[in-house]
């Protein structure tokens, strides 16, 4: 046949139209708002967790000088063992006669009211307790040395004035009221010119000797000094304590004086220690004595052996170590002087622990210099009476002892001169060491700060700070509302029982003794019997407003605040300990890096045919690291939140992968290393709430995804049948054919003369044979 109908075969047709499938999910670990979150975490971890190591460091110098260099318990039990030792002193006073039949009263310091009872605890109990025993002059409870020459009284007296009363009453009184002005005028046996009394010093302002004293002292010039020696005489009898005698008979404190202060110093060279004991009684208006008892004890070892020098200067050099650093943050960062050097509340904290660490340190220079002034000042004064020698010479000629009197009484005043100096160079180096205490104390609190610092790269710690600094404007109001509430009951039970307790009787009394009712420290009963009803009143608005409003409403508002900072704190909530482990797998990971890099260098160094080289493991090539990790760019690369400058970020579940790290200037390994990193800290944390924008964002990615798989069934349909129609197509031209075939078919002539009956015999009758053979003639 000439033309027949084109036949496409079946093997040979071509196949469905390639069409791209959707990716895959399994692909899309992480999103935008993973990596951004982690981000943020890594860097504040980083940033903030990377200074715990030098802030431990300085804490734990600090802690061992202080140790070192503080002695607070030495110092605690020397001021236990004088304080005890002052309380502990009791004498016996005449108060009153009933006809024949006297009344004592038993005084100690803390009992005192009156000027007479003030004298006899002087002169029978404090000036014979310094003077020790007669077989340990100059001892008190053992290694403690009082120095000579003994007790020093100083008094301040002030001028009178008009009483605050009636003109009726001022006229019935006839009396003056004492003012808050001094008076500096000399009084008794000279102001009065009495013959054939000597001068008395004690009765002078100042004292008869010139003085320096610390500013925040009382001008000298203004102060009455009396000296009450305690050495002895031949019968045993304390100098000290017939002087005391001499100015209590000649009226030294009467209604004009202010204040008395009672002092002496106590030298224990068992611990070389010196220390200042002070009691002040003060005059107070309307007749009440108030007097206090101060101990001092002041260390005269400032470095005690090498090691205290060693840990010193290794103080010194991490408060170095600490400028650097801080000067290097300072440098990196932007903007103006101001900005980069106190642009940050951190910074501003650093720059503090410098100067006041700084301070301390050079502390201990200028107490080394005062404790070597006062070593000068202390060997000027009189020998200590433990170590004068005991001597039997007999009594100078009368005529030598009228010649000596005068060089006596200027070494007396000399001694005592030298005596007043010391008490005010001893106060200014206590002085100086209160306030070196309390620089520690806030250096303490600088390293706390320190410490909340390096607590902020932890994202579970760093919650709690931001719901305080979240919560802090409710809570500022609630305090406003707690204050008033607070004044307000604190002034109430001061009017109500400040008349007859003690404990409300002042303002500052009542603010602590309502503090203290909220722990159960205050005397109810006591409260009750004097105003029943009104204390019931002030209990239940104590209730109301402090308890329940104040400490319920403090715990309401921090959990509401921390919910909604759970809410916003990202999936990357890693714990303490995992991110410790996080901080050595970092630290093994670029080192064992470091070590290849040298490993490569001493290898290209080597022989390639030498023995040596083949010591050297085979390392695979790897690409070369980044130092530090642009975090910033990073963050500010994968930020979620539109600043409005420009066009909006992608949505925070839009996919992220490796490249798009490596584009922001992040080596291979170290992307990789961010991706697997970022996969185990925020997958254990799905979030708890799903956005509706990402729900949506889902559920259309969803549809489309089908719309993909429908189209491309559709267009696997669409190939199959029009496959089957190119098929019904090939049906006609082959059926056409066929005929054709089936037209040209001939009956076979017999072959081989089997068309007889014995063939058809021999073959079984079977018809079909025939029809068989020509169908294998035709071909078929």
């Amino acid at each position: 046949m000439d033309h027949e109908d084109p036949i496409v075969d079946l093997k040979q047709r071509r196949g469905p139209s390639a069409i791209r499938s959707a990716p895959d999910e399994n692909d899309l670990v992480l999103s935008r708002q993973q990596v951004y979150d982690f981000l943020k975490s890594e860097r504040d971890r980083v940033h903030h967790c990377g200074t715990l190591s030098l802030t431990c460091a300085i804490w734990l110098a600090f802690t061992i000088t202080n140790w070192t260099h503080s002695y607070v318990e030495r110092v605690n039990r020397t001021q236990k063992l004088l304080r005890s030792a002052v309380d502990d002193i009791e004498v016996e006073t005449l108060v009153s006669v009933d006809g024949w039949n006297p009344v004592y009263k038993k005084v100690k310091i803390n009992n005192i009211t009156t000027t007479e009872e003030t004298w006899a605890w002087i002169t029978d109990g404090f000036v014979p307790f310094m003077a020790g025993e007669p077989s340990r002059p100059g001892v008190i409870r053992n290694f403690n040395h009082v120095i000579r020459p003994g007790v020093q009284l100083r008094q301040k007296r002030v001028s009178g004035t008009t009483c605050p009363v009636s003109q009726g009453l001022a006229d019935y009184f006839r009396a003056e009221c004492r003012s808050k002005a001094s008076k500096p005028a000399a009084f008794g046996p000279m102001a009065d010119q009495t013959p054939n009394r000597t001068q008395d010093n004690a009765f002078i302002a100042g004292g008869g000797f010139q003085m320096a004293a610390m500013s925040w002292n009382e001008d000298p010039k203004d102060i009455f000094f009396a000296f009450l020696r305690i050495d002895r005489f031949d019968n045993h009898t304390v100098k000290g304590s017939m002087r005391a005698r001499e100015l209590w008979r000649n009226g030294w404190m009467d209604d004009a004086t202010d204040y008395v202060q009672v002092a002496a110093t106590v030298y224990n060279p068992e611990i070389a220690q010196i220390t200042h004991v002070t009691i002040k009684i003060e005059f107070v208006r309307g007749g009440h004595l108030k007097p206090s008892v101060d101990v001092r004890p002041l260390p005269l070892v400032v470095w005690a052996d090498t090691i205290n020098i060693l840990i010193d200067v290794f103080w010194a050099l991490l408060t170095l170590f600490l400028f650097i650093v801080t000067l290097q943050e300072a440098m990196d960062r932007k903007g103006t002087l101001g900005r980069r050097c106190c642009g940050s509340f951190f910074l501003l904290v650093d720059w503090t622990i410098i100067l006041v660490g700084l301070s301390l340190l050079g502390f201990y220079l200028v107490y080394s210099i005062g404790i070597g002034a006062l070593d000068e000042h202390l060997a000027k004064l009189p020998p200590a009476l433990s170590q004068v020698p005991h001597t039997t010479t007999e009594k100078p000629p009368d005529a030598l002892v009228a010649s000596y009197e005068e060089l006596r009484k200027n070494q007396r005043v000399a001694e005592e001169g030298w005596q007043a100096q010391f008490q005010e160079d001893l106060e200014l180096l206590i002085a100086v060491k209160i306030y070196h205490r309390l620089g520690m104390f806030w250096y303490v609190a600088l390293l706390m700060l320190r410490f909340f610092r390096g607590f902020a790269g932890q994202p579970r710690i760093a919650a709690l700070g931001r719901t305080v600094a979240r919560a802090a404007p409710d809570l500022a109001h609630l305090f406003i509302c707690g204050f008033v509430s607070f004044a307000n009951l604190a002034l109430g039970g001061h009017v109500l029982f400040g008349a007859e307790r003690l404990e409300w009787s002042s303002l500052n009394k009542a603010a602590m003794a309502t503090i203290g009712f909220l722990f159960g420290q205050s005397n109810i009963p006591a409260m009750y019997d004097i105003a029943p009803m009104s204390t019931l009143i002030w209990g239940l608005a104590y209730l109301i407003c402090i308890i329940i409003m104040l400490d319920n409403m403090i715990t309401a508002i921090l959990v509401d605040h921390h919910r909604e900072v759970r809410k916003t704190a990202g999936r990357a909530q890693a714990t303490l300990p995992g991110q410790m482990w996080t901080g050595f797998e970092d630290f093994c990971w670029k080192r064992a890096y470091d070590i290849r890099l040298i490993l490569r260098f001493l290898k290209n160094r080597t022989n390639p045919e030498g023995s040596l080289r083949k010591i050297f493991p085979k390392l695979k090539p790897e690409t070369k690291r980044i130092s530090r990790i642009p975090y910033d760019k990073l963050i500010a690369f994968f930020t979620i939140e539109d600043d409005g400058t420009g066009h909006p970020p992608p949505p925070p579940w839009a996919p992220v992968t490796k490249d798009m790290i490596m584009d922001q200037g992040v080596d291979s390994a170290t992307a990789a290393r961010i991706m697997n990193k970022c996969k185990s800290s925020t997958t254990r944390n799905p979030e708890d709430e799903m956005p509706v924008m990402r729900l949506f964002q889902e559920f259309e990615g969803a549809m489309k995804s089908s719309c993909t798989l429908l189209d491309i069934t559709g267009e696997e349909l669409k190939n199959w049948v029009s496959e089957r129609k190119i098929d019904m197509q090939n049906m006609e031209p082959r059926q056409r054919k066929l005929e054709i075939l089936s037209r040209e078919i001939e009956k076979a002539e017999p072959m081989f003369g089997n068309d007889g009956p014995e063939f058809n015999a021999q073959a079984g009758g079977n018809p079909a044979l025939p029809d068989a053979t020509q169908s294998q003639a035709l071909g078929y």
